[in-house]
Formats: structure tokens, sequence, C-alpha cells
């Protein structure tokens, strides 16, 4: 036999072998260990972990995705109990868990990627803990340069000023709660005039005002994608949800004008 032939079975033999594993290890997603124990030291051959929102309370039905570095598309799926417990048998290999969150808000679906406690791989046979939290806002630490808040995408009117967009100041009241529940709070913010977009807001209802600063002026606002300006500038808007628009996931689109 060849190299190349040589190469070529050991894969399939390695694959072969990995797939009879998690065939095995599929029969075995289920809620935590009965036995208990300390929820934050590895058991060999299982990850194990917790699920919270951002109070800290347990989150059930999360999607827990324990994905094999090696092997693209490769994958344990199991969700999380009504205490927010997951555990899954792994087989030996490098591995790396993920999780996500659904949620309908203001009748769009949603589906939001939740902060583990170390993004770091593991293998199977040593096990590991990784924990999940439901952030609002803030850096992925395994994505930088991607967040955990919606993407304001924001433009002028085609042909409307004012043109230095530095000097517009957007205020972003929320309309009742926001998509995990909580209370939102007021935030004031510019936009980032080189990507065209306000960066990690919290997803939720927003009452949007603009103002251009050096005249103090306030500026028209309207939905992008099929607004129309109101007779106080403001406008009130949700983020577009897992279904992306215009290539963009859980954005809104703000068009703002001279008045």
């Amino acid at each position: 036999m060849n190299k190349n032939n040589l190469q070529k079975t050991q894969r399939a033999c390695l694959g072969a072998m990995l797939a009879l594993s998690l065939a095995s290890a599929s029969c075995h997603t289920s809620s935590p260990d009965p036995g208990g124990g300390d929820p934050d030291k590895p058991r060999a051959g299982y990850v194990t972990g917790k699920a919270v929102d951002s109070q800290g309370k347990p989150l059930s039905g999360v999607e827990v995705v324990i994905d094999n570095t090696l092997f693209y598309n490769t994958n344990l799926l199991t969700n999380t109990d009504a205490n927010g417990l997951y555990r899954v048998q792994t087989p030996n290999g490098s591995w790396r868990a993920t999780a996500q969150v659904r949620r309908t808000y203001n009748g769009k679906s949603y589906r939001l990627d939740l902060a583990p406690n170390t993004a770091d791989a593991f293998t199977g046979d040593e096990g590991a803990v990784r924990h999940f939290e439901w952030r609002l806002s803030g850096e992925k630490s395994d994505n930088p340069g991607a967040f955990y808040g919606g993407s304001v995408e924001v433009s002028n009117e085609v042909g409307k000023g004012p043109y230095d967009a530095e000097n517009v100041e957007f205020t972003f009241t929320p309309v009742g709660p926001l998509i995990d529940g909580s209370a939102g709070k007021t935030l004031v913010l510019s936009y980032d005039t080189y990507y065209g977009r306000i960066p990690d807001v919290p997803i939720g209802r927003y009452r949007i005002t603009a103002v251009y600063k050096p005249t103090d002026t306030r500026l028209q606002l309207r939905n992008r994608v099929n607004g129309t300006y109101a007779a106080d500038g403001a406008v009130t808007m949700d983020f577009f949800g897992e279904i992306p628009y215009w290539s963009c996931t859980n954005c809104m689109f703000l068009e703002y004008s001279e008045p």
C-alpha cells in the first residue's frame, strides 16, 4: 500500500471510530449527574455546566453545542434542564462548547449567543466544566470585534445633511422591558462613521431621537427599511431578529435628516 492510500485509510478509520463514539455519546446527552458533587469540578468523559440569565437566574431550554475541533460539522447537542444545567458525555478528542438561547420578542424571533466562562477547547476523556451567561452587551471573548448586543446601522438620507456625522448624537430610550425581561437604561450614543453603525446596543424596543450637537438642532429619524418621518422627529424601532436583513442579523437600520 502506497503512502497516500495508507493516509486515506488511517483517516477513514479515525472518522469511523469517532462516529461510533459520537453515536454512543448521543445516548447520554442528559441532565447533570444525579449523584451531585462539585459543579465546578470536571468529570472525566463529560462536559457539564449551567446557563444563567443576566440576573444569574437559571435558563432552561438553552441549546448547548459540543463541537469537535478537528472534524467539520461533528457535534453533540443537548438542552439545559429546568435548573439551567446540562451534561454531555464526550468521546476522546478535542472539543469546544457553545450555547444559544432563542426568544420571541415583539413578534420577531431571536437566536442569541451566550457567553462561556472560557472559550478554550478541552479533551473529551478529561472532561470539562463550561458555564454560560446571557449577556445583553459586551465584546465576545471568542470572536473579537463581535458583540452580544445588536447593531444599529446608521446613514443620513441621500442629499440631506448634516454631513459631519461625528457631531450627531443619538438617545435610545427603552420602550418596555428588554429582550431578557430586564429594565433597560437610556443610552446616549454616537456612531462609528467608518463602519456606519452603533455596535453593541442591548436588544430591545427603543424610542430614538437625535441632535446635531454644534447647533443643538433636533434631527428627523426614520426606519430606513420602510419608515417615514414623524412630526416630532423621533422613531420607535425594534431590531430585526435571527432572519438576516441586508445580510445583518440582530440589526436595525436608522436614517437621519436635517429638519
